[in-house]
Formats: C-alpha cells, sequence, structure tokens
C-alpha cells in the first residue's frame, strides 16, 4: 500500500469531491462509519462504555461528530466536547454538528475563562475518549487549550481512539508538534501516512486500521505516489514461484567478499544469507590463510582464496583474480568484516569502479567508503549501500542523532546524491532509490537487536540480485523477509535471544509463503 503526506492525502480528496463528483459529505459519512466498525472491533465491550468525543473546529471534527451520531444510534452513553464555538465549524464539519443538535446530542462547549479541572471532569470520568481534536492539516506546534487537553488526556492513562491520528503528529513526518495523543487505535482514513509509520507516530498510533472512504483507484493511482509501506501484499506482487525447469545454473551465481581474521562468522552468515533466498550458486572470496576455517564453516557455498596481507586480510593483490572471476556472475556483496587494512581499503575502492556486476555494500566497506564518496559515482553497475545509523552518520558526516530525526529523508537525500540505493537498517528501515522511490518495511522484531544480522541481510540482497530481481525490488524483499523470519522464530514470546543464524532456515519458509499466498 502507498503512503502518502498530508498534502498528497488533501489532494486526494479534492480531486474526489471536485473532479469525480463524490461529496465531501459522503466522504465523512463513510470514513466515521469505518471508524467506528474498526474501534469496536478493537474494543468489543464499547457499547457498554462511556465514551466522550474530544473535537476541534476542522473536518477531524465532523468525524467525531458523525461518530458521536452512530454511537447515540445504538444506544451508547456518548458526550461531544468542543474546544471551540460552534461558529468557528465549517462545511461537513457544522453540517454534522447540526444533525447533533437535532438528535439531541447536545456538544459542551469549553470556556477557557473558568476553570479547566472542574470542565475536564466530564473526559476524566469517562471510560474511552475518541480523539477528534486536530487532523491531517496540522504544520505549527500544538499551544494553549489544546496543548493542555492532550497532556491531560495521556496522563489519564485511558483508552483513546484517535481519529485519522493522534492529534498533534505531523501526518507527514512522524515528529509531534509540541504535545501528541498517545493513541490505543487509529483509524485512518483513505491511505496511511508516512507519519504513521517512521518517527515517533510509529509508537503513538497504536493499532492503526486503514478505513476506505471511497477515493476511487484511479484517483490515487494518477497522483503518482512512489512511497509504499512494505507488507506482505507488496512483496507478493514481486515474487513469483520458479518455473518447474529452473536448475542452478539459471538462478545465479552471487560473489562475496567477506571476512578477515576474528570475523569468519560474517563472512558465514552472508554466504548462507544468499544461499537461503535461493542463488543458485555462491562464492566466497576469502584470504589464503582463512581459507582452512570456511571451508569448515561453509558446506553449500563454495570458496576462492585470494591472496592476503600480512594481517590476513583481502589484499590489492587479488583485484585482478577477483575481477577475473566476476565475468559471467550476476552479483557481488563486499564488506561483512573484511577489515579496515589499508590495502584492502584500496582493492574495495579500485573494485567499485570497475566490478561487472550489481554491488551491494555493507559494513567495513561503508566505513571505507565514508571517505571516498566520489568513488560511487565511478560505477559502471548498480550499487545498493546497507547503512545502520552509526554507518550512515559517518556517510554524511553527521550526528546519529540527526539520522534517526527524519530517516525518511537522510535516506532520499543520500541516494539521490550519489546515485545509489540505501538501505538505511534499523527500527522501520527504509529503502530509497535514486529516482524517487522509497519503501519502508513494515516487518522485524526488537530480538533482531544482535551480531551478524546485517551479514545475513547483505547476502540476501546479493541472492535476489543474482536471481535477476531488480535492485530496488531485491533490497525490499530481503528486507521484508529478514524481518519476517526473524518474527516467525520468536512468535511474539521474547524480544532477546534471538542469534542471526536462527533466520536462515525460516528465510525459504517466508518466500514460500509469499509465492503461494
Amino acid at each position: 500500500m502507498i503512503l502518502v503526506t498530508a498534502q498528497e492525502m488533501a489532494e486526494l480528496d479534492r480531486r474526489t469531491i471536485e473532479e469525480i463528483g463524490l461529496p465531501g459529505a459522503v466522504l465523512m459519512e463513510n470514513a466515521a462509519r469505518g471508524a467506528l466498525a474498526f474501534f469496536e472491533r478493537v474494543m468489543p465491550d464499547l457499547a457498554r462504555r462511556r465514551v466522550v468525543v474530544l473535537a476541534g473546529s476542522g473536518n477531524n471534527a465532523g468525524d467525531g461528530f458523525v461518530i458521536a451520531r452512530l454511537l447515540h444510534g445504538k444506544g451508547v452513553w456518548v458526550r461531544v466536547v468542543c474546544l471551540r464555538p460552534a461558529e468557528r465549524l465549517r462545511g461537513d464539519a457544522l453540517l454534522n454538528y447540526r444533525i447533533l443538535e437535532k438528535i439531541g446530542v447536545q456538544p459542551f462547549h469549553w470556556n477557557e475563562n473558568e476553570d479547566f479541572s472542574s470542565q475536564f471532569s466530564m473526559v476524566r470520568d469517562a471510560d474511552v475518549i475518541i480523539d477528534a481534536l486536530l487532523g491531517t492539516g496540522l504544520s505549527s506546534p500544538v499551544q494553549g487549550l489544546y496543548r493542555d487537553i492532550i497532556e491531560a488526556v495521556n496522563a489519564l492513562q485511558k483508552p483513546v481512539l484517535a481519529v485519522d491520528l493522534p492529534s498533534g503528529l505531523d501526518a507527514s513526518t512522524g515528529k509531534v508538534l509540541g504535545a501528541a495523543i498517545r493513541a490505543t487505535a487509529t483509524a485512518t482514513f483513505g491511505l496511511p501516512k508516512v507519519g504513521q509509520r517512521i518517527g515517533e507516530g510509529d509508537a503513538l498510533v497504536g493499532a492503526l486500521h486503514v478505513v476506505d472512504i471511497g477515493i476511487p483507484p484511479c484517483v490515487v493511482a494518477s497522483a503518482g505516489v512512489t512511497r509504499w509501506w512494505l507488507d506482505e501484499e507488496l512483496c507478493r506482487r514481486w515474487l513469483s514461484p520458479r518455473p518447474a525447469e529452473t536448475h542452478k545454473g539459471r538462478a545465479g551465481h552471487v560473489c562475496l567478499l567477506a571476512g578477515s581474521p576474528g570475523k569468519t562468522g560474517a563472512a558465514t552468515l552472508a554466504s548462507l544469507g544468499a544461499a537461503r533466498v535461493g542463488a543458485g550458486l555462491v562464492t566466497l572470496f576469502v584470504p589464503r590463510s582463512l581459507n582452512p576455517i570456511l571451508e569448515v564453516k561453509l558446506t553449500e557455498a563454495m570458496t576462492l582464496p585470494i591472496p592476503e596481507t600480512s594481517e590476513h586480510s583481502a589484499s590489492i593483490a587479488a583485484e585482478t583474480e577477483i575481477l577475473d572471476f566476476l565475468h559471467g556472475k550476476q552479483a557481488l556483496a563486499v564488506g561483512p568484516g573484511i577489515s579496515l587494512h589499508p590495502e584492502t581499503q584500496s582493492l574495495l575502492l579500485r573494485l567499485i569502479s570497475r566490478v561487472p556486476c550489481p554491488l551491494v555494500l555493507d559494513a567495513d566497506a561503508l566505513t571505507i567508503l565514508a571517505g571516498a564518496l566520489d568513488t560511487l559515482g565511478e560505477a559502471p553497475v548498480p550499487v545498493i549501500v546497507t547503512p545502520h545509523p552509526g554507518e550512515m552518520a559517518r556517510l554524511m558526516s553527521c550526528r546519529v542523532a540527526d539520522v534517526q530525526a527524519d530517516r525518511l529523508q537522510v535516506a532520499q537525500e543520500f541516494s539521490r546524491q550519489h546515485g545509489v540505493i540505501v538501505l538505511l537498517k534499523g527500527h522501520r528501515t527504509v529503502i530509497a532509490s535514486p529516482e524517487g522511490r522509497v519503501a519502508i518495511n513494515g516487518s522485524g522484531t526488537p530480538a533482531m537487536a544482535s551480531g551478524g544480522m546485517g551479514d545475513v541481510l547483505t547476502g540476501m540482497i546479493a541472492g535476489f540480485l543474482a536471481q535477476g530481481v531488480e535492485p530496488f525490488q531485491a533490497a525490499c524483499l530481503a528486507a521484508y523477509i529478514h524481518g519476517k523470519a526473524a518474527e516467525n522464530v520468536c512468535q511474539g514470546k521474547t524480544t532477546r535471544g534471538l542469534l542471526a543464524s536462527d533466520l536462515l532456515e525460516h528465510i525459504p519458509l517466508v518466500i514460500g509463503a509469499l509465492e503461494t499466498a
């Protein structure tokens, strides 16, 4: 499913109303009915609860008014608290406010000149709060009464059901604008918003459900949005079962340059990651003195001993041998555990400008690149870089906090500047391509915070590349399957103790589920 900014969503609403002719009041009714149906699933006993709807003055308030009407019609105890006078309402919000009055639901209007605590008692005494204060149009920090209300609601620690998005959240960036509601669940309208999937928004929305309000698919398609939430539905489109006549020679040959003393595990995990996503052949370039170790650790993957430095890392003398072997191969991954030896650094930079097949760069390769970013512009093939936030900060010459504050923008900026696909790892991994495509990964678990996870992912990306998967899609598929395999191992029972090697046998099962769904 695509992800939209607040501005993109507003334009889709406008076009549906003005070009298609679907009245705004109908969209509002659809939104409210869909939201209430979701809220009733989240809280099956909602009809027996005392419900307060908090309303502002925009269309978000209008949605809240419709929900209040529908609850009243079901015999639910419901009260409406408006933070602004009725004369501030316009259009469809005013229409639905008047309907409420006519059916006997008289909204309470907040008076800022009177005592806060006594007026807030109506909210305090409720069992459930429906947040219809501020919608996607918010662009400046919440202040005054709205902020006081939001902070007081959060302090209650009662169930809060958010209409479209938690009030105070920036729908486009996921940042909190001063203060924001911490929702139990959010019913968002039309399409999910970027800010609900990244940054602070990811935690604030609670359980998220997208309500179909009637925006025609043709309107959505014509908007040309190339920003996706990476989930099972999307990945299924990019993955299909192999033909029956497939053999290893047709399934692609992955090469890897990985490993140094103390880091043979990284080389092993990357090699197995490539094999587990279906690469027909895997060859690991390994410093000669380490070959006996890797021969034991790897059964399915092949090894090719190469010249080494005095510290037993890959030597510049291996360049010709590596390049000769790469002819006719489909992917090269470089970086896991290769070390920062000066000769190894020189080898990497020379390979980037000469490699004949798509290239994945990770770990030590990214640290080396931080001082030679111009080299990326010399690559004759597609390049995928897979930094964690610390590596991204080195590449961008900024702080980790700066990367984490706007992961989406950072990944997109680096991708555009250097013409590479960026897979920025971490919670809600971001994948960005130079032409503007971007995806946010929906799979994963905190249990993945352990060594070796990135090595497996690097091999997986290379494995998909070798099978002919387009580079952006290869990075997306690897990220989603990697996270989903971890979820399947943990089954929601733990957030600790997961090993990178635990994922390996689950990767084909996740792929199989995508192929057959």
